[in-house]
């Protein structure tokens, strides 16, 4: 009899963790190869994951609502078969590599560094088979001992302590610090004085997800954001003048934010270290340009689906594209592929009216781009003023890699690639260098 680990799938790039949904297996029960054994999800994707071979569930070491690394084992599977040293059984779990191979050999990515810093190596013997890593780890960097995790009740199966129980009990101990997600001023809240002011409404896991992201996020790049005028009086006349036989043509409405990331992937071609991600004192330079498009979701969260070479794609191209993906990720149909890989990303804000913001940079990545609406102001015309369409466009970057005057010129090259569209880049033809 062998025993094949269940991995914790790949989900894209940056996701270095990722939350049981649901177990559609239990220990015991018999299973086919590919049958759905549980789901996971991060803050980009929901993913189905099947079991790698025929046999039993030996296992489950991860409950639901629990957290767990990617490539970590949150189950296992007993099996007859035979398994080339369990290669082949897991290698479908993991997808594709996520980051090309490093030519730096101390590389380690900035998630895990900072997970490890300063953290025991170890718990006692006793806490290996009752917590999941992922909760032996988070105890381990908060000094948690084993006395008082036997005293928390745990929600999880047979009583086991999950991440959610560890770190509702970190928020009400005095003088826990670091707490993803939190901040000091949490250390001390009691979620039952919580009560007494109002509804107390837990955080969904995607949201806890895209909140950690986010938190890491601003503790890992030197934010800065900077905001340009773009002139879109004409590329807007243009457009309202061809769109309906655009939509008749290929069968999907041009979007400004498809324009976009059309003039924008062209431009990156011209600034390497804007399509680049920075590693300890390294900066990846990356080959493909592919651009990733924030959409918003009707539970009020967001995905970033990916527009893969976007500076050698049409525009038409482009356009069904993200049509195809945005109807995706809106019926929550988007697989692992359509989410990773990104190496520039574009949030288009504007939909809701908002003029500009200062999105944060999606990683690893070192920028972003923020779309406002697009409404009439005054601009200057010689001696006297005219209405423009006006598009706010701020950037936000990382100071570790590029400097504003950088960011000046790729704005720049921004209103140059705007101001030079035209209707053959609305048909479907070769893309124009």
């Amino acid at each position: 009899m062998n025993t094949i680990p269940v991995l914790m799938p790949h989900m894209g790039q940056s996701i270095a963790e990722g939350t049981v949904v649901k177990w559609h297996k239990a220990a015991g029960d018999t299973v086919q190869a590919d049958d759905l054994l549980v789901e996971v999800e991060s803050d980009k994707v929901t993913f189905e994951v099947g079991s790698p071979v025929n046999g039993t569930v030996g296992s489950i070491t991860v409950d639901e609502g629990g957290m767990a690394n990617v490539g970590s084992a949150i189950a296992t599977i007993e099996t007859e078969e035979e398994v080339a040293a369990g290669q082949s059984a897991t290698a479908a779990q993991r997808g594709p590599s996520e980051e090309p191979s490093q030519s730096v050999e101390t590389y380690e990515h900035p998630t895990d560094a900072s997970d490890q810093a300063d953290i025991p190596t170890e718990l006692p013997d006793t806490a290996r088979d009752w917590l999941s890593p992922s909760v032996a780890r988070l105890a381990l960097r908060h000094e948690v001992s084993m006395a008082e995790l036997e005293s928390l009740r745990g929600t999880g199966r047979n009583g086991r302590v999950t991440r959610r129980d560890l770190i509702e009990h970190l928020a009400t101990r005095t003088g826990t610090a670091g707490l993803p997600g939190t901040s000091s001023t949490r250390d001390e809240v009691n979620v039952d004085t919580l009560k007494e002011h109002g509804r107390v409404v837990p955080m969904s896991a995607i949201r806890r997800s895209i909140a950690d992201h986010m938190v890491q996020s601003i503790h890992t790049s030197a934010h800065v954001t900077m905001v340009h005028a773009i002139d879109m009086t004409e590329p807007v006349a243009l457009r309202d003048s061809i769109k309906a036989d655009f939509l008749e043509q290929h069968g999907c409405k041009i979007t400004y934010t498809a324009i976009m990331i059309y003039v924008t992937g062209r431009v990156l071609r011209r600034f390497p270290n804007v399509n680049a991600s920075a590693f300890g004192s390294y900066i990846l330079q990356r080959d493909a340009i592919n651009v990733g498009c924030a959409v918003a979701l009707s539970d009020e969260s967001l995905v970033v689906p990916v527009i893969r070479n976007a500076d050698t794609r049409s525009l038409p191209e482009i356009a069904k594209e993200l049509d195809r993906l945005v109807h995706l990720a809106r019926n929550r149909e988007l697989d692992r592929e359509d989410v990773e890989g990104g190496t520039f990303t574009i949030s288009n804000f504007g939909t809701f009216g908002s003029l500009f913001g200062t999105p944060i940079i999606n990683q690893p990545q070192v920028a972003i781009l923020g779309m406002g609406a697009i409404t009439k102001q005054p601009v200057p015309d010689g001696d006297s003023f005219r209405f423009a369409d006006t598009l706010y466009l701020s950037l936000s970057f990382d100071h570790r890699v590029i400097d504003g005057a950088m960011a000046g010129r790729f704005f720049l090259g921004i209103q140059e690639g705007v101001m030079a569209l035209g209707p053959d880049d609305f048909c479907m033809i070769a893309s124009r260098e």
